[in-house]
C-alpha cells in the first residue's frame, strides 16, 4: 500500500526542494502543501502545468466551488493516498509543524500505522527569520515591526521542531531529521540518506478503474520555487542573512531561539 512521508518543521526551510528532490525518485507523487488546500484561497495552477480543475491529482477533488468545504487535512491526505494507490510507493505532504499543522504527524500516525514517516527539515532560525521579515519573501504583513515578527516566527519555529522531537521520541522507527544546510550541500546524499531510513517501495499493484498519474509532482501549495525544476547542480544554500540582517536582529533570534538552536548545531 502507498506509504506518506510527511516533511515536518518550520516554514521557509527548504520543505518545497525537499519534496521536489523526492519527487525524483521513482514511485514517489509529490502533493505540495495539502493542509493549504482547506483555506480559502486564488486558484493556483498546479505544477503539473494544469490548473487544479484540470489536473490529474487534484481535479478529482475540486469538482465545483466549495468542493473541499467540511475536509480535514487527515482525510484528504488519507483520500490522496487511495488515489495514488497502484501507481505510487510514496506520497510526499510537505505541510510542516507550524501553527494549524502542530498536530498533524500525530493524527495520520493514528490513521497510518506504520505507513506514516515523519522527516523533520530544520534551518538555522535566523535564515528563517530574515526570510519571513521579508529577506527572501516579499509579501505584505499585518507585523511591519521586524522584531515582532522574529519573535512570531521564533515562537513557531520552536513548536514546530517541538512537536517533531515529541513525534521522534514516541515513534523513533518512523521518524527522521535532516538540515537544511546539509540538504543543499549535498542534495544527492540527503535523499538517498532518507529513502535509507524507508521501507523498499514494493512493486505497486494496478486497481482496475484507477487513473494513471502522469506527472510525479502535483503540487498546489508551498513556495514558488516549486514551479522551477533545477538542477542539482544549481542548488546551493541561501545564506543573505548572514549580511543583509542587522547583527542586532542576529543576536535577537540567536537569543530567542536557543537552546534548540544549539541542539541542532547552529
Amino acid at each position: 500500500m502507498t506509504e506518506l512521508i510527511y516533511i515536518g518543521g518550520y516554514g521557509r526551510s527548504g520543505s518545497t526542494l525537499l519534496e521536489s528532490l523526492l519527487a525524483r525518485r521513482a514511485g514517489v507523487l509529490a502533493c505540495g502543501e495539502v493542509v493549504s488546500c482547506l483555506r480559502k484561497s486564488v486558484d493556483r495552477g498546479c505544477t503539473c502545468g494544469k490548473s487544479r480543475l484540470d489536473c490529474e491529482v487534484w481535479g478529482a477533488f475540486y469538482t465545483g466551488p466549495g468542493a473541499l468545504e467540511g475536509w480535514t487535512h487527515e482525510a484528504l491526505t488519507l483520500a490522496l493516498l487511495d488515489r495514488a494507490s497502484g501507481h505510487y510507493a510514496f506520497v510526499v505532504d510537505s505541510s510542516k509543524t507550524a501553527w494549524d499543522a502542530l498536530g498533524a504527524p500525530f493524527k495520520l500516525r493514528r490513521k497510518l500505522g506504520r505507513r506514516f514517516h515523519l522527516t523533520q527539515l530544520i534551518r538555522d532560525p535566523r535564515g528563517v527569520c530574515w526570510s519571513n521579515a521579508g529577506g527572501a519573501w516579499k509579501r505584505n504583513a499585518l507585523i511591519k515591526n521586524p522584531f515582532l515578527r522574529h519573535i512570531r516566527t521564533s515562537i513557531g519555529w520552536w513548536a514546530a521542531n517541538l512537536s517533531c522531537e515529541l513525534f521522534g521520541r514516541l515513534y523513533p522507527a518512523q521518524f527522521q531529521r535532516i538540515r537544511y544546510e546539509d540538504l543543499v550541500r549535498s542534495p544527492s546524499c540527503a535523499v538517498e540518506h532518507i529513502f535509507s531510513k524507508l521501507p523498499s517501495p514494493q512493486e505497486p499493484a494496478q486497481t482496475p478503474g484507477q487513473v494513471q498519474v502522469a506527472s510525479s509532482r502535483h503540487q498546489l501549495f508551498g513556495n514558488f520555487a516549486r514551479y522551477r525544476d533545477l538542477g542539482l547542480s544549481e542548488i546551493h544554500a541561501d545564506t543573505r542573512w548572514k549580511t543583509a540582517m542587522s547583527p542586532a536582529q542576529r543576536a535577537f533570534v540567536a537569543a530567542a531561539t536557543w537552546p534548540l538552536r544549539r541542539r541542532y548545531g547552529y
